[in-house]
């Protein structure tokens, strides 16, 4: 089993977001998974122009021979897809939005509907889980309601949703052991899905661990 990261986070490796991805992938790959996770910020991706040539001149390619056409091979040869990334403006980065758009050559222009959806009919037929990944600096989880609707499209087998992200980067010795223990349910998270291709309950639910409370974030941040 593969499991491929795209972290759409500006700060790459040194995000809060890469240490989400970074724990869940050494779960995963403790199970024995092969993993990989590709920081969006070191690729060069055009932005999509609209111009629909990869459907119908050229399917399957796109007019732009960019980074790309690298980071399309990645994400399909991999089994589970994780898409990580910071809450900015209430939703998902613009790097994450761009990658997502650059998807479009798997697509073809054939409209499918189940019930009510719509949506457009893949290229070749995938068996692909996805894995949602994100943290906000803000506490409470409303902050996450955007992005979640933008996820739900590609239907994750799992969300992992950290407020209170700015303790994932913190030095100081009281924060980090609470850090760690939250890290430790996230890299068990990854271990479960790579080795019975699901998550039990009870660890969906420990990933929603509070820190801290509100009022000792805010003390944290000095902006109580």
């Amino acid at each position: 089993m593969k499991f491929v990261a795209f972290n759409g986070s500006p700060s790459g490796t040194e995000s809060a977001t890469n240490r989400i991805i970074t724990a869940f992938l050494a779960g995963a790959s403790r199970a024995g998974a092969e993993t990989k996770v590709y920081q969006l910020a070191d690729y060069q991706i055009e932005q999509c122009k609209g111009c629909f040539t990869c459907w119908f001149q050229t399917p399957g390619t796109c007019v732009f021979h960019d980074d790309m056409e690298q980071l399309l091979r990645a994400y399909q040869s991999a089994d589970v897809v994780c898409f990580g990334s910071p809450v900015f403006s209430w939703n998902m980065t613009a790097l994450l939005k761009n990658f997502v758009d650059r998807l479009i050559p798997l697509k073809s222009p054939i409209i499918a509907q189940q019930e009510e959806r719509f949506d457009l009919e893949d290229t070749v037929r995938r068996e692909q889980k996805y894995v949602a990944i994100s943290n906000c600096g803000f506490p409470g989880e409303n902050n996450f309601s955007v992005i979640q609707e933008a996820f739900s499209c590609c239907n994750p087998c799992l969300e992992i949703y950290r407020n209170c992200g700015k303790l994932l980067r913190s030095k100081q010795e009281s924060v980090q052991g609470i850090v760690s223990k939250y890290l430790s349910v996230v890299e068990q998270a990854g271990g479960e899905l790579a080795s019975v291709g699901t998550v039990c309950e009870e660890t969906k639910n420990n990933l929603s661990m509070p820190m801290l409370s509100t009022p000792e974030y805010l003390r944290f941040l000095g902006m109580a």
